[in-house]
């Protein structure tokens, strides 16, 4: 039923203070070291139509055979990740758990432990002596998961297999080192152990719990996928907890105090939607759902149109709440969230300010230009230290060339002068070097139909331009659009002219502002190096990680990098939809690295079509487990990567978006980017040669008038 494959944990004692070991080892011989070793890594499958019908519980509310077809058929790659999630939890919840095992001349103690757990006899400081294992410490980790169902590298499902990969180490209390051979357990009497082990673990799980979850996520999914029929970048379900108990927690507020969400009434925003998700409608449970039928739930909520979306309110009622909302729903979530019912287009990106950011080779000309610099081209714009306004134009220019649907903006966190400048501004100050985004959001949309949905509370001249307002009041949702476009009509709206270039606040797309097709350029260390020996780091405070060369004694410190240099460092703090912890943050790093690698193989490849055959790999079936494996040579069983991955306790690794890949790699310092070949744009070209044609009569214009004044 279960199978095993055993492999070399690089945080055993041997590997540390022994090096590499050599590959092939067979299960005998592994198993005959195992005083030696500190501990080994096992890898579990069974059959998912097994491990569903054997293991999991049966209840009154699901019957088995009704419950495997459901789960088949209309599970997809949602049913394993969430199955996975609930396998994640419940292990958490069991672990470290400690077996006897008894033998003629020996006693000894499996101890099971999830990867992310700290399971070395702090090696580095009290080795093994005299054959006696000292006392080993356990990091004090959560057993709470994230309420989001990421892909994860530890536990994960192929098409056909359920797989968990965990930490096995054994003490013993009296070593008998002539005849370790005899007293060390065998493989079949260590397999007969795991495999109680894991199917009581797992008959904790109820069948109809399993479902549920199941359908939730699908459900999620299924109105994702609507999301483009309907002309919306996201929904929000009624009766939505959107607040968190505080701004720390994860976990819903409650009600009340929280108010749950209900669409304006009467206004365009607000729907029912009828949603397929097959035999899994018996299993749905959500209060928030209008109506069940045989196959289809039917849900009431407010949908985020395309184009421009503002959401205002005054300071405290819920705008930044809701937009974090909408932000975190590009993830499906478990049930109980409160939000599990609100969805995002999953290629809606999060722009905001970055003081300080690494910025290299990026066409920024959209909304940075004339900068007062001799030989400035904000068309090849790079810095080691960006403003508030360069580094958001920045985030905005790479989410354009990463193909976002939608940018989320919180006028909170954004740079004030990138976001707007009002008419008396302009009077004063004529020759300004930015365009803000609100004179970009319509053309933006119009060329690349990218939506943009804006928190905004104290700047009116934003009202020009939304094709949506959501206003709220005390937390309560209504549709300001009306208000808002008589409010601008009597203001500004349809008149002010911006340089001969357009209307104000609704400026067509400059084709010249597009970002280009570019791919990265290894830089960071000599080319000769491979990338196979390079090192990830978690820097301390969180959200930074370094990119190190093993070998080289320049980075390498105790906290992975050179203090003086700050090449290969990556900040992603303020990268706000990784919401995965270090193990999203890991996972980034380890894509970011494959797609060096594989920009070196392949470098007729632009960054996004780099990412699209990562993509392609982790869809295959292995997973970020497959990423992992990548980096393992051929002369030996782990790797750098594998063993930084265990050596600071993650111990597995989130998939991350595409997106947050590319901000990862943007965002290393030191690296390069290089153009590729771009094809004419006849349409952009047109557009260009209209402005210069309207700068040029307006020139002529204020010419003759001042002629006629003279």
């Amino acid at each position: 039923m279960w199978r095993y494959t055993f492999s070399h944990d690089p945080l055993s004692h041997t590997a540390v203070e022994g090096g590499e070991k050599d590959d092939g080892l067979s299960k005998d011989c592994l198993f005959c070291n195992l005083i030696a070793l500190d501990s080994i890594l096992v890898t579990a499958n069974i059959q998912l139509i097994d491990f569903i019908s054997r293991i999991v519980k049966v209840d009154a509310d699901a019957t088995c055979e009704d419950a495997i077809e459901a789960f088949r058929k209309e599970r997809g790659k949602d049913g394993g990740i969430t199955l996975a999630y609930l396998v994640s939890q419940t292990f958490l919840e069991s672990t470290p758990a400690t077996l006897d095992w008894n033998h003629s001349s020996c006693s000894s103690k499996i101890i099971i432990e999830p990867l992310c757990r700290k399971r070395q006899r702090l090696y580095n400081h009290n080795p093994i002596k005299n054959g006696i294992n000292l006392k080993r410490q356990l990091s004090s980790r959560s057993n709470k998961l994230l309420p989001y169902l990421f892909e994860r590298s530890d536990i994960w499902c192929d098409q056909d297999s359920f797989h968990i990969t965990f930490a096995v180490v054994l003490e013993h209390d009296h070593v008998d080192r002539e005849n370790n051979c005899q007293t060390t357990p065998q493989v079949v009497e260590l397999e007969e152990i795991l495999t109680n082990y894991l199917t009581n673990m797992c008959s904790n799980l109820s069948l109809s719990d399993l479902l549920a979850h199941v359908a939730n996520s699908v459900l999620q999914t299924k109105i994702r996928q609507m999301l483009p029929s309907i002309d919306a970048v996201g929904f929000i379900a009624n009766g939505s907890i959107m607040p968190r108990k505080s701004g720390v927690s994860l976990s819903p507020m409650t009600s009340p105090p929280a108010i749950p969400f209900v669409a304006p009434e009467g206004s365009s925003m607000s729907l029912d939607i009828t949603v397929d998700i097959g035999k899994l409608c018996k299993y749905v449970r959500n209060k928030n759902i209008h109506s069940i039928n045989e196959t289809t739930v039917t849900i009431s909520g407010m949908i985020i149109p395309k184009g421009i979306t503002l959401v205002v309110g005054g300071g405290y009622h819920g705008k930044s709440t809701m937009l974090r909302t909408i932000m975190v729903s590009v993830y499906n979530k478990v049930l109980g969230d409160g939000r599990e019912l609100c969805v995002t287009d999953s290629s809606a990106v999060t722009v905001r300010a970055e003081d300080g950011r690494y910025v290299n080779n990026t066409n920024v000309s959209a909304f940075i230009s004339n900068l007062p610099i001799i030989g400035s081209d904000t068309r090849k714009f790079s810095t080691r230290e960006a403003s508030g306004s360069t580094s958001q134009a920045a985030n905005v220019a790479e989410a354009i060339e990463m193909r976002a649907s939608a940018l989320l903006v919180d006028e909170d966190v954004s740079a004030a002068n990138f976001m707007s400048r009002d008419g008396r501004m302009r009077a004063l100050v004529m020759d300004e070097s930015i365009t803000p985004l609100l004179y970009r959001v319509n053309g933006l949309y119009a060329k690349h139909g990218i939506s943009s949905v804006v928190v905004v509370g104290g700047v009116g001249d934003w009202l020009d331009v939304p094709n949506a307002v959501i206003k709220l009041d005390r937390y309560v949702a209504s549709d300001a659009l009306q208000k808002a476009r008589s409010i601008s009509y009597q203001f500004s709206h349809n008149h002010v002219q911006y340089g001969g270039r357009g209307v104000v606040h609704r400026l067509p797309w400059d084709g010249d502002g597009t970002p280009r097709r570019r791919r990265p350029v290894i830089t960071l260390f000599d080319k000769s190096v491979d990338v196979d020996s390079c090192k990830l780091s978690l820097l301390d405070g969180g959200g930074r990680f370094s990119l190190w060369q093993e070998s080289s004694n320049e980075y390498n410190h105790d906290d992975g990098y050179d203090s003086d240099d700050d090449t290969g460092i990556v900040d992603m703090t303020k990268c706000e939809q990784l919401i995965g912890g270090n193990c999203h943050l890991f996972g980034c790093g380890i894509c970011a690295l494959w797609i060096l690698k594989r920009a070196r193989q392949k470098p007729e490849l632009d960054m996004h079509d780099l990412v699209s055959e990562l993509d392609i790999i982790l869809d295959g079936g292995g997973g970020m487990k497959s990423i992992i494996d990548s980096f393992v040579s051929s002369k030996s069983t782990s790797s750098p990567i594998l063993f930084s991955l265990l050596e600071q306790h993650v111990g597995h690794i989130y998939r991350p978006r595409k997106f947050e890949i590319l901000m990862a790699l943007t965002r290393m310092r030191g690296i390069s980017f290089e153009e590729l070949p771009t094809e004419v744009d006849e349409e952009d070209m047109k557009i260009k040669r209209e402005a210069e044609e309207r700068k040029r009569m307006l020139a002529e214009l204020w010419a003759n008038r001042r002629h006629k004044k003279g």
